[in-house]
């Protein structure tokens, strides 16, 4: 076809019924077709060296002469600029974890622990099914008791120790030892008005707070870091003057102004002819430097600067009480001192005894149903004014689990020593848990016919204690050699094993009771109950028809579950990020549905990158969306999870995710994601 018929066929007016403008839609396809196949051959160019606001097809003038030359190349693209926010994940999906799998652990709570918890499943069998254990466990405690405005009909809640009642509780069988543990184990559920209610109880003149020691203050300031953005919100903050008038009323009654120190009988720190006996204790002398951090957070968040300044310099008051009074430096230990009751708590407790309330404090002091002319314990007590013999697990403990220790380095490594002890044969180490006294102490489980003794059997309540200060060691102290994350996972193992492996006399397993054997793995209290070799009839105990026989089924006396999300999860909320520091050796586990300040959390560590087909690493989600992954630790880094921060809020609709280089602890940096 010549050049000037391709010209005229191109620009020839259509006409109408045929295929131009007026012809029907099926018919233009074909149109398109026919010119573009006609402007092919007369030469077009499409899309080369045209700028990029012109048209997509560009025809010649009917004139213009036929190139003899190649066209051009197309300019070079240039990459676009560089984002400052890297582009997002991929997206990836949150392991889903059912739980008809352990409706026969749940029983009855399943319809609750549906709706009310986070769900957890780990490669340690034990571990997973100790954890839904321990929710049903804290479901079976929770009673609607207290009347008030605010409450439903029916009273708001309470939680118990015994699921039984005891004639020595208080109001709604309720018994304040181990609130402290109730709160931080509560921290995780979703009902807020759980523990709301059971704080408000204990300090709104409910509840007999003095009966045995307790730390509210702090157990609730370390749940407003979970759930609150700052501690001046939520309850803790509304019962700020009642804290405060807890904390002057127990220095009022048990400060020691010769030794100055806060004296403690060891039957009301809840830990019954213990080998150390009474005096100052380093459990009470932690508690109130928790106590006074935890009000120094609170004033802070409140903007009250003289509370503020009073509860920091308290702090440093109780501080010195531990390290210039109770710290040995040939035993390398935090050891209880013996001195006697104050005045002050004697006079305490006859205006109580005049009132008929006796129960709602503790009369109790030294030995409980001791043969006499004993000396070991000595049967008048311990010298005073000298630090006793034996090493005892609530002074390994106590001091970490509220993070009364000096965090410097130095003194890091000085006090950590003491954790050398909680694994050792001759120590605390035992097959079935922590010994609550060392082995190798003369004291060692002397002999007494009392029903509760903390001269030496494992007592949950002192291992999740002992719990939680290797969690403190671990996340917010310089790095040390003396416990490493190898002996936090070795605790938490050794203590879900009690309860699926240990014997109860009546109840098949999980369960938890009062005290533990250290070697062969029954509850001794409930074998004493029910009159059981080798301890029938002692103390008048072991008749059928005692209606406490059974007294310790079910017993919520500890934590376990804290120890979980916080420890083996490594979850530590911040004031600038969320810091998430797996302290275990496992090969795996997923936590969903974590809440976190608002935020939903899921984690997930896979070592191997196989179990859940999401590659080796720590995988975190926040509300469904995948934040980021980071790799396992390299051979020379150590063993395990990394340690990774997540920010609180998103930036440019990115939530910023870091890896710290190593799992080791840095101090704080000027940045919070330069670990």
């Amino acid at each position: 076809m010549a050049e000037e018929e391709r010209h005229s066929l191109l620009h020839a007016e259509p006409r109408r019924g045929h295929h131009g403008v007026g012809a029907p839609r099926s018919a233009r396809p074909a149109q398109m077709w026919l010119l573009l196949a006609a402007a092919l051959a007369a030469g077009v160019v499409i899309g080369r060296g045209m700028p990029r606001d012109s048209a997509w097809l560009s025809f010649p003038r009917a004139s213009a002469a036929r190139p003899t030359h190649s066209p051009p190349p197309a300019p070079l693209l240039r990459p676009p600029h560089p984002s400052p926010h890297p582009p997002p994940p991929p997206q990836r999906a949150v392991p889903h974890i059912p739980l008809l799998p352990w409706r026969h652990i749940l029983n009855e709570s399943l319809g609750w622990a549906e709706l009310t918890v986070p769900r957890f499943l780990c490669a340690d069998a034990d571990v997973t099914t100790t954890y839904w254990y321990r929710w049903r466990l804290f479901h079976l405690h929770m009673r609607r008791g207290p009347k008030a405005a605010h409450c439903p009909a029916d009273g708001c809640w309470v939680l118990t120790e015994f699921l039984r009642q005891i004639f020595w509780s208080g109001p709604h069988n309720t018994i304040v030892a181990p609130a402290g543990h109730h709160i931080m184990e509560g921290r995780w559920i979703y009902d807020k008005t759980v523990i709301d209610d059971y704080a408000r109880f204990w300090f709104g003149g409910g509840g007999f707070r003095k009966q045995y020691t307790f730390w509210g203050a702090y157990a609730l300031w370390q749940r407003s870091l979970v759930l609150d953005e700052s501690p001046a919100q939520g309850v803790s903050a509304r019962l700020f003057d009642a804290l405060v008038e807890n904390y002057h009323d127990w220095i009022r009654t048990h400060f020691d102004p010769r030794e100055q120190c806060m004296f403690q009988s060891c039957h009301a720190d809840g830990q019954e002819n213990s080998a150390g006996l009474d005096g100052c204790r380093p459990t009470i002398n932690s508690v109130m430097f928790g106590e006074a951090a935890a009000l120094a957070a609170l004033a802070t968040a409140l903007r009250n600067a003289s509370q503020r300044q009073f509860f920091e310099e308290e702090q440093r008051r109780w501080q010195r009480v531990l390290t210039s009074r109770l710290w040995s430096r040939e035993k390398r230990f935090f050891m209880n001192l013996a001195t006697p009751p104050p005045k002050a708590l004697h006079r305490e407790i006859r205006e109580f005894n005049r009132l008929r309330r006796a129960r709602e404090v503790q009369t109790y002091f030294g030995c409980l149903a001791c043969e006499r002319g004993r000396t070991c314990p000595p049967e008048r007590g311990y010298p005073n004014g000298q630090l006793v013999p034996p090493r005892e697990l609530m002074g390994l403990s106590s001091p970490w689990y509220f993070s009364a220790v000096p965090r410097d380095p130095e003194g890091s490594r000085t006090y950590a020593r003491a954790f050398e002890q909680l694994h050792h044969p001759d120590g605390f180490g035992a097959k079935w848990g922590p010994r609550t006294t060392e082995r190798r102490a003369c004291a060692y489980n002397f002999s007494n016919r009392a029903q509760c003794n903390w001269n030496g059997p494992v007592w949950p309540f002192e291992t999740s204690k002992a719990g939680t200060a290797l969690i403190n060691l671990l996340q917010l102290y310089p790095e040390q050699p003396h416990a490493g994350r190898g002996d936090f996972d070795r605790l938490l193992r050794t203590y879900a094993r009690a309860h699926t492996r240990s014997h109860a006399e009546g109840l098949l397993p999980p369960h938890v009771d009062e005290d533990l054997h250290p070697d062969d793995g029954y509850w001794i209290t409930r074998r004493k109950l029910h009159g059981v070799h080798p301890w029938p009839n002692t103390g008048g105990l072991g008749s059928p028809k005692d209606r406490l026989r059974n007294r310790g089924d079910h017993y919520f006396h500890s934590s376990f579950n804290d120890l979980v999300l916080s420890g083996l999860v490594g979850l530590r909320p911040r004031d600038q990020y969320l810091e998430i520091y797996p302290l275990t050796l496992i090969s795996w586990f997923c936590a969903t549905g974590v809440r976190v300040r608002g935020l939903n959390l899921s984690i997930v560590w896979d070592e191997e990158g196989t179990h859940f087909s999401l590659g080796a690493g720590l995988h975190v989600w926040v509300d469904s969306n995948y934040v980021g992954t980071s790799p396992p630790l390299s051979r020379h880094e150590g063993t395990g999870a990394p340690r990774v921060r997540l920010g609180w809020a998103e930036t440019s609709g990115r939530r910023r995710f870091v890896t710290c280089p190593t799992a080791a602890y840095s101090q704080a940096q000027a940045h919070w994601w330069d670990c």
